[in-house]
């Protein structure tokens, strides 16, 4: 590919966007399945994102015009990459490194040894899924070159290549043999339905997870309904309400967030890291909407304003919770210190939670 920044690129950013999309729910899974989300895995997990876009990218784009294709023969022949590295200088080891025939067999093995290594890393699976997945995953791809993207053009545009196909499955073989070194063998098994401690990274987790459901659900409902009064009613861009807009964008979010903590207790993000709330001494009526408003809500709507001191009174907001999140003697954070609540782990029996409504704070694992 004669640019290989802009695909690269595509990948990285597109794989972040889908990151950040599925951002809540993989939280959510992770802890339900696994009892927790370790930083590695979601590493791993973002990886196989940018990944599969980085397949996409490298070898469909760019997408010609539709006028202005060059038709290519499919290429069945596996020993045509040896007649094309004989066919440059092999006199010397610097140039067959140089060798632009080398060079392509190797980017080729390269591009699908990662498929291997995740396919062990995130799903346990060894050299034989690999291989089948580095096979289907291939085949995928030079179908959809050999048939014109599915018929989106006349003929071909990229060459249909059995030694593709081969090389790319070596090197899914090629990253499972290499994650042997990384991977290490489970000796007790993950114990998801066992309570774990409510540490600062857990909670602060739960805070990320409520502040971006603000921003995506916010962000959803409010290109949906624009786009509603563009090309469903046809109201012209200049005359959308302003009003309305925020509605969507701020209003529908908080009231979510709302509806949850009055009926639970608990945030959004704190459900998705099963957190679940324990009543103090203050009755459910006053306690639930003060920490609505000491947290989230209270971030939400800062944030929506434009009234005199809502930015001094924000940035205090953020400042105080971020330093409740690290006071060694309390596990809650500073909305439910307000509510006079507590919270521990949503798999704790329920009948423990008096003694830790009486013992009052949680002492967060370090």
């Amino acid at each position: 590919m004669s640019d290989p920044i802009t695909p690269g690129l595509i990948a990285i950013l597109g794989g972040i966007g889908v990151a950040v999309l599925a951002f809540i729910p993989f939280i959510a899974l992770s802890y339900r399945r696994r009892g927790k989300a370790t930083l590695s895995r979601s590493l791993a997990w973002l990886a196989l994102a940018v990944y599969g876009l980085a397949i996409w990218t490298y070898t469909l784009l760019p997408l010609p015009a539709a006028d202005n294709i060059r038709c290519v023969e499919p290429q069945f022949d596996l020993l045509a990459p040896i007649r094309d590295i004989l066919s440059f200088d092999t006199s010397s080891p610097r140039a067959i490194v140089t060798n632009p025939a080398v060079l392509q067999l190797a980017f080729n093995v390269l591009l699908f040894a990662p498929l291997g290594f995740l396919v062990r890393v995130l799903f346990g699976k060894g050299i034989l899924v690999s291989t089948l997945a580095g096979f289907g995953v291939s085949l995928a791809v030079e179908l959809t070159q050999v048939t014109g993207v599915w018929g989106l053009y006349s003929c071909a545009y990229r060459f249909f290549d059995v030694a593709d196909l081969a090389m790319n499955t070596a090197g899914a073989i090629l990253g499972s043999l290499i994650s042997l070194a990384f991977v290490r063998r489970r000796s007790e098994p993950t114990l998801a339905a066992a309570p774990s401690p409510v540490t600062v990274g857990r909670r602060l987790l739960a805070i990320l997870c409520d502040v971006l459901f603000l921003f995506l659900v916010g962000g959803f409902a409010g290109a949906l309904w624009r786009g509603l009064q563009l090309y469903i009613v046809g109201v012209p861009s200049g005359q959308l309400v302003s009003g309305e807009d925020l509605l969507f964008t701020t209003v529908l979010p908080l009231a979510i967030q709302l509806a949850v903590v009055l009926r639970t207790g608990a945030t959004v993000g704190e459900h998705s890291v099963l957190l679940r709330s324990v009543d103090g001494p203050l009755s459910r009526v006053y306690a639930r909407p003060l920490r609505f408003l000491a947290g989230i809500g209270g971030y939400g709507i800062l944030s929506a304003t434009s009234l005199p001191f809502s930015g001094l009174l924000l940035g205090a907001l953020v400042v105080v919770t971020a330093v409740w999140l690290f006071r060694p003697d309390s596990g809650r954070s500073f909305a439910a210190f307000v509510a006079r609540t507590s919270v521990v782990d949503a798999r704790t029996p329920a009948r423990t939670t008096p003694e830790i409504r009486r013992a009052g704070d949680i002492t967060p694992e370090r």
